[in-house]
């Protein structure tokens, strides 16, 4: 018994940007043997924007954006700073707490667990920020966090180096950081957890920067399937296989860029009011000054002009603006909401190696990958599972997301916690669990529409709920000459 404390319960296994498409024998051997033993999930989401941080936080969490309150990669924080938005990462992150005494408004994994006397720890490759929001309270003692740039506590970073040396430079793809990560969690991390978190930046940053399944993705999608193998491999002959039940969780989908759309300065020049904007990858999130629904509804109108804009969202504290749909339809409903989402236009076109799902964007120019819409292929991500918790060799259909994660965790872990949180915990999954054929579920499409002059802007947003989790399918809007 003493010796099964060595190695974790659960391990979260997170590769950044990855496609339930592209888990093949001949992109991914090691993940696509692993699946064909385990669960999985054939109808998986992220939550809305599409984003790494946020869906980190959400999966750390169990809970949607406008409740735990990280609402972007860039975003407002009106108790910090109103005047301007700023990206989610360390530095900044770790002000935010020292200003406002929390970053998340619900508790993590990690601070859960460690009130039960278990422990975490998370290693990642990833943004400086999405490891930090999976272990947000740096002086609490909740676990240890390990990242190229900061480590909790403080001063493990130094011994870190100490033993495996330098952490090198990021390439194209990351090999060399993946594989040092790899050491960290295999040599050193898992040795003394009940929860292990490990992020793999890859194929992320490779589909940014030459798009989904380039020539470099593919590279890149090796890379995160290597350390997954090490990892299974060290399991393997450890004689722990069987005991680590594990996760492997995508955080987004992904599109191609169709355009690179210059937002930021067409706000400045052209929007009729004043605005701080967040922009992510292919969404945009505005707040307006002292939160006047009036500026809000000119915002909303002069957005539906444009032809890049698709589905808008406000909270309720605008009530119901013409033309816009309810922000807690895409779980943005909260106290640290924006007062107005947009997700660009999409299409399910194919890019130039015939990956279907292209959309405008504020990130990238075209061919490149980027992400942060509600596209259908953006809003569906990967979620694998396998372990002594878990049925084994089934695909399954029944609609689960990015927020099930965290209450199904603690659940394995025998921990209390997951009611209070939006997801839900995996029953029809979990061995012994219901068939996944009788999960009962709903699926709504919501739609809105103004007339602007001579033509009407149209949109809608597709949900379907199992219970009281929501998942959002997809959303989008069209422009129609009015006759």
């Amino acid at each position: 018994m003493e010796e099964r404390a060595q190695l974790p319960s659960v391990l979260i296994f997170a590769i950044d940007g990855l496609q339930p498409s592209q888990v093949t024998e001949e992109l991914m051997p090691n993940l696509a043997a692993f699946a064909s033993g385990g669960v999985f999930f054939d109808n998986h989401h992220p939550v809305y924007p599409s984003v790494t941080r946020v869906n980190a936080a959400s999966i750390m969490t169990g809970c949607y954006p406008g409740r735990h309150g990280l609402v972007g990669n860039t975003l407002v924080i009106r108790e910090y700073d109103r005047t301007r938005a700023f990206s989610a990462l360390v530095d900044e992150l770790s002000v935010v707490v020292e200003k406002t005494g929390q970053l998340l408004f619900r508790p993590t994994l990690a601070e859960i667990i460690s009130g039960h006397g278990k422990r975490f720890v998370t290693v990642g490759t990833g943004s400086s920020g999405n490891t930090f929001v999976h272990n947000p309270k740096p002086n609490a003692g909740h676990g240890r966090s390990i990242h190229p740039e900061f480590t909790i506590p403080a001063d493990l970073g130094a011994s870190i180096v100490k033993r495996f040396g330098d952490w090198g430079e990021r390439t194209d793809p990351d090999y060399g950081r993946n594989e040092y990560a790899t050491r960290v969690l295999t040599e050193y991390a898992l040795d003394d957890c009940d929860l292990a978190v490990y992020w793999c930046d890859e194929p992320d940053h490779a589909q940014h920067a030459a798009g989904v399944n380039s020539d470099l993705g593919k590279q890149a999608l090796a890379v995160a399937d290597n350390a997954f193998g090490k990892v299974i491999e060290h399991l393997d002959e450890n004689g722990r296989r069987n005991e680590t039940d594990i996760m492997i969780v995508s955080d987004h989908g992904y599109s191609t860029s169709r355009g690179l759309i210059g937002i930021e300065s067409l706000v400045k020049h052209k929007c009729p009011v004043s605005v701080v904007l967040g922009t992510n990858g292919a969404s945009a999130l505005f707040w307006v000054p002292d939160r006047n629904t009036d500026a809000v509804d000119q915002l909303a109108e002069w957005l539906m002009r444009q032809p890049w804009c698709g589905a808008i969202t406000v909270p309720s504290a605008h009530g119901g603006i013409e033309g816009t749909l309810p922000a807690r339809l895409v779980g943005q409903e909260g106290e640290r909401s924006p007062d107005l989402t947009m997700s660009f236009t999409w299409d399910s076109e194919s890019n130039a190696v015939g990956v279907p799902g292209l959309a405008h964007t504020a990130g990238q120019p075209v061919g490149q990958g980027d992400h942060g819409s509600l596209s259908k292929h953006e809003m569906r991500n990967t979620l694998i599972a396998g372990g002594p918790s878990f049925k084994s060799g089934i695909h399954m259909d029944s609609p689960t997301g990015n927020v099930d994660l965290a209450p199904t965790v603690l659940r394995i872990l025998g921990l209390p916690g997951g009611e209070s949180m939006d997801g839900r915990v995996l029953e029809e999954a979990l061995d012994g669990g219901p068939n996944p054929n009788s999960v009962e579920s709903n699926t709504e499409t919501f739609r809105a529409e103004r007339e602007l002059g001579h033509a009407i802007y149209r949109q809608e947003i597709t949900t379907t709920s199992v219970g009281k989790t929501t998942y959002v399918d997809q959303g989008s809007a069209e422009r129609i000459i009015a006759t």
